[in-house]
């Protein structure tokens, strides 16, 4: 799971200055290989030079002398832009002093050139937040506002991506979210292996909306008629989801907590938790801006994750949001599928139905935490007894 060879993406600007600094922290800890990259376009400023053409003045219309201006405009812009990237990537060996280092200027544009080369056998890529374009407004910018390139970077490239927004060292004290899926353990087991390279700190963080349920119900009794609510129910209904649903919820995420520590003391490792209420990624966001860790670690992909989808909707908000730097892991847990025995599966039906896939993905998660690949009965029992993941709206002895 180590960065082998990293990806960094340099333009020139503040930010990917501190991508730099980030790659090679990341670089010395696991003796990575760095390959740094710019892009230039000389094809594009080629075509835009022809697109002015029409505009210029009388004087440099004559057929002739425009033929002759396309002739010596495109090895001087060509050569000229080459001079510029190899200039850039210059600017930043400094900061790679000692370290294996390959320098590359491609030509094309940006964001798709940088996606096709971290296609090539990366483990990382590390860019900045905002490039040269973003600088440009002089911090006029809204503060949470991800460059062109780094956005489409970061939908498109299936390495973990590095997102830099200061210079700190990101080892030293590591965030790193918990939502029970295969793919934030993934994330926690690379946020581990960094902090123990670079002797850091890791608090894992999970998060539940304890609202969620009661606007839905407040949204629903504002469109139900007098009749349809007394066929509903509408007041048990909801008394039922603010009780048990809820319960459940702080237990399921707690119980997720606990499989995080468990994950951790496998490396030997100890690990801090943090459960919090609100919408995850803005309730995370105000942890960050509080305690203003070095690194936020979060899974590319969450619970939700469906096949056509690029990057989960949290991940995503939490690099614009995050104050710091965020690394977006996109990898998952590997080992066989878990299975289910029959008699765990009927322990399963017993579990009120719209509480079923919550509980199916705390015992999975459970199940994970520890190694196995099998759901047994017993399986189901020390998940709801053991930990703190309890099936929701049961007694723990039940």
């Amino acid at each position: 799971m180590a960065y082998r060879t990293i990806l960094l993406c340099v333009d020139n600007s503040p930010h990917a200055g501190h991508a730099a600094d980030q790659a090679a922290v990341v670089a010395r800890a696991f003796n990575s290989r760095v390959v740094a990259a710019h892009v230039y376009a000389a094809r594009l400023h080629g075509r835009r030079f022809e697109d002015l053409e029409p505009g210029l003045p009388q004087k440099y219309q004559d057929p002739a002398r425009l033929e002759s201006s396309r002739r010596l405009h495109g090895p001087l812009i060509g050569k000229g832009l080459q001079i510029i990237s190899d200039s850039y990537l210059a600017a930043i060996r400094a900061k790679l002093a000692g370290l294996s280092v390959e320098e590359k200027s491609l030509e094309g544009k940006n964001y798709v050139e940088l996606v096709r080369e971290s296609t090539d056998g990366y483990d990382l890529a590390v860019l900045g937040v905002r490039g040269l374009g973003l600088a440009s407004t002089n911090g006029h910018g809204p503060a949470e506002a991800l460059g062109s390139v780094c956005e489409r970077f970061l939908r498109r490239a299936r390495t973990d991506v590095l997102v830099a927004k200061d210079s700190r060292p990101v080892g030293p004290s590591i965030l790193v979210g918990i939502d029970g899926s295969p793919e934030a353990y993934a994330a926690l087991r690379k946020a581990l292996q960094l902090a123990e390279a670079a002797g850091g700190r890791v608090t894992a963080v999970s998060c539940f909306d304890s609202e969620f349920h009661s606007v839905a119900f407040r949204s629903i009794a504002g469109v139900l008629s007098q009749k349809d609510a007394s066929l509903f129910r509408f007041k048990e209904q909801e008394r039922l989801h603010n009780e048990v649903i809820n319960e459940g919820l702080a237990n399921l995420y707690r119980g997720y907590l606990e499989n995080a520590q468990i994950v951790a003391r496998g490396r030997g490792q100890e690990i801090e938790t943090r459960l919090l209420t609100g919408k995850p990624a803005y309730a995370i966001a105000a942890l960050l801006r509080q305690h203003s860790p070095t690194l936020l670690v979060v899974a590319r992909f969450g619970l939700h994750r469906t096949d056509d989808l690029d990057i989960g909707s949290t991940a995503e908000t939490l690099v614009r949001l995050a104050p710091g730097n965020v690394l977006v892991v996109n990898e998952t847990a590997g080992g066989q599928p878990l299975v289910w025995t029959e008699e765990a599966e009927e322990r399963l039906q017993r579990v009120p139905e719209f509480m079923r896939p919550m509980v199916r993905k705390a015992v999975e998660s459970h199940t994970r935490a520890r190694g196995l690949t099998e759901i047994t009965a017993d399986v189901v029992t020390s998940a709801k007894t053991t930990h703190g993941v309890r099936v929701p709206g049961h007694r723990p002895d039940a």
